[in-house]
């Protein structure tokens, strides 16, 4: 298949961080190019046309790329970009969403929105540059990984990934005549796990609410164990402490704080309430879950603005 290839090792030492940077702005636009690498700069691409796409197979050192603004208009935004990452380790941030990519992950991003790679460590990668109107039917995110959670999001991004690996490594050999059939294939593999992702979402789009409301439930009867934490939430809710944090993200307060939060209303409930009148602070902070009588105290004072013993005896002074 032909193929344009470029290599900086054909130029000066001193320009070759220069060379680079022109030859990245040739094809991907006037992004800012940062070599992270202090020792000679060796790095290759080589171009092909693979019937509607355009396929980049780039072997670099560490080095940053960055998009800054949107104000300009570039020839290339009539496209969306792929990444797969072949060797090596990169961080990718778009609109304050990171993802970090190793070997055999691969990122669909708009690169219209002000983006930033960074390849921690010597690269190579495949980046395809897809026409906007090949995908005009489906909903593209600003920037979608090959991170899944469901095991039919997981077959279809391993699929793609893998298909991907085998035709970097053949691209170089193969006949002028495959490049349609071969962008067809990769499209289709592409709409089919786009159009997965938008079911998926869809039919789940009330999970996180449903699992909030499980866990406020799991909360509030077992506010009186002092070994509640995130971690045994998790494992009943049979999910990652990470995923728990992500579900809460949007609330006004962290699961954490809800926690604390719900612990010391039950013990001012408890503290105003006659019945429990001839309990001690220490008694009612522990019976809530606290372990600490001074953490309880500055947790309530912090809170309500009094401490737990004025509270109680104000209650005791009203009640009378």
């Amino acid at each position: 298949m032909k193929h344009f290839h470029f290599d900086t090792r054909s130029a000066q030492a001193a320009e070759r961080a220069h060379c680079w940077a022109g030859i990245n702005r040739e094809h991907f636009g006037p992004l800012d190019v940062e070599c992270l690498d202090e020792g000679p700069l060796d790095a290759q691409m080589s171009a092909f046309e693979v019937g509607a796409l355009r396929m980049f197979r780039i072997v670099a050192p560490a080095h940053r790329v960055q998009r800054h603004t949107t104000r300009d208009e570039w020839p290339i935004d009539d496209k969306y970009k792929l990444v797969l990452q072949l060797a090596g380790r990169s961080q990718i941030t778009q609109r304050e969403r990171s993802a970090g990519l190793r070997a055999g992950d691969w990122s669909l991003y708009d690169p219209r929105v002000p983006y930033s790679i960074t390849n921690l460590e010597r690269a190579d990668l495949l980046a395809l540059q897809i026409p906007r109107q090949q995908l005009r039917s489906l909903e593209v995110p600003t920037l979608h990984t090959s991170e899944a959670t469901s095991g039919n999001l997981i077959g279809l991004h391993a699929v793609l990934g893998s298909f991907l690996r085998s035709l970097a490594e053949q691209l170089v050999t193969l006949p002028d005549g495959v490049g349609q059939p071969l962008s067809e294939t990769l499209l289709g593999l592409l709409a089919s796990t786009l159009a997965a992702h938008r079911n998926e979402r869809i039919e789940y789009a009330t999970l996180p609410e449903v699992l909030k409301t499980r866990v406020r439930l799991y909360v509030q009867t077992r506010l009186a164990d002092p070994e509640l934490s995130i971690e045994h939430i998790a494992d009943a809710m049979r999910c990652s402490k990470r995923y728990l944090h992500r579900v809460f993200e949007d609330e006004a307060t962290t699961l954490d704080r809800y926690i604390w939060a719900s612990r010391l209303e039950r013990c001012r409930s408890a503290l105003g309430t006659p019945a429990c009148g001839s309990a001690s602070v220490s008694e009612i902070a522990y019976g809530w879950g606290f372990k600490s009588s001074a953490h309880f105290c500055r947790m309530f004072k912090a809170r309500y603005g009094v401490s737990p013993r004025e509270y109680q005896r104000g209650a005791r002074a009203r009640s009378h």
